[in-house]
């Protein structure tokens, strides 16, 4: 299987979060970030996952607002996105898949083995962030305040919506054939999830809103510390296997567009 990669690949994901990871012990107890960050906007503590109770010197709170708000989601959605666009959408555009579908397979196993491959990297991706973040966080002393299973779940969340953004990449690209399109869609949810989140914190007027962003899902609490929710882990996968069959119905039915 012909599959796109971003540069978002394995060194710049193990780099990202070792650089992160690394500055914890110059961060530690440090109080100034806190007052620094207690006098920016709403929408934006919002965005780095910051919480009143947990301050930013502990291990939970700067992991949450550096790498799981933000460098983790960030690697792990572009790269998500790239492979659901090209899993179907790329190869359609291209000229690969109009010969695959030519062998004597469905067009569902076609369709489903792409997909799965295309989860399967980037699950493993999610996975490398972990293993980083655990190597170097045993002697920086991240371990001492936050437990390892506590920083798995929290991996596991963002790789939830990491995995949501890439099925709608995906069932756009099985829908269209095009996968620029597939791209477009896929990052206008991350995009506009991402802003209506940050937005609907400063406006009490939409902030019943946020409830359909799923940022919001992910950093509504700090699964560092306080217990995950199903919007967190279970809502993103739900949506995306709803996803995955509006695709393999649409792929299944149209016919191929042709470079």
């Amino acid at each position: 299987v012909r599959l796109w990669r971003s540069d978002c690949d394995d060194p710049g994901t193990v780099a990202s979060v070792a650089t992160v990871v690394a500055l914890w012990p110059s961060v530690r107890g440090n109080l100034d970030i806190e007052r620094v960050v207690q006098d920016l906007p709403a929408s934006v503590r919002v965005l780095i996952g910051s919480q009143p109770d947990i301050p930013l010197g502990s291990a939970a709170g700067y992991l949450q607002a550096r790498l799981f708000s933000t460098i983790l989601p960030i690697l792990l959605l572009i790269y998500g996105i790239g492979l659901g666009a090209a899993a179907i959408g790329g190869a359609e555009e291209d000229g690969t898949l109009q010969l695959v579908v030519t062998a004597p397979v469905s067009r569902t196993r076609v369709a489903a083995e792409r997909l799965g491959a295309s989860l399967l990297l980037l699950v493993g991706l999610a996975g490398l962030g972990l293993l980083t973040t655990v190597l170097l966080g045993l002697p920086a002393g991240v371990f001492d305040e936050v437990s390892v299973s506590r920083v798995a779940l929290a991996t596991a969340a963002v790789t939830a919506l990491a995995v949501l953004h890439a099925t709608v990449a995906f069932t756009a690209g099985a829908v269209t054939g095009r996968r620029g399109t597939a791209i477009a869609v896929a990052s206008s949810v991350a995009v506009g999830g991402y802003l209506l989140h940050a937005v609907a914190a400063s406006a009490e007027v939409i902030r019943p809103l946020r409830a359909v962003s799923p940022w919001w899902w992910l950093l509504d609490r700090n699964l560092l510390v306080q217990p995950p929710t199903v919007l967190a882990l279970w809502l993103p996968i739900l949506l995306s296997a709803i996803l995955v069959v509006v695709a393999m119905l649409a792929f299944d039915r149209r016919d191929l567009r042709f470079p």
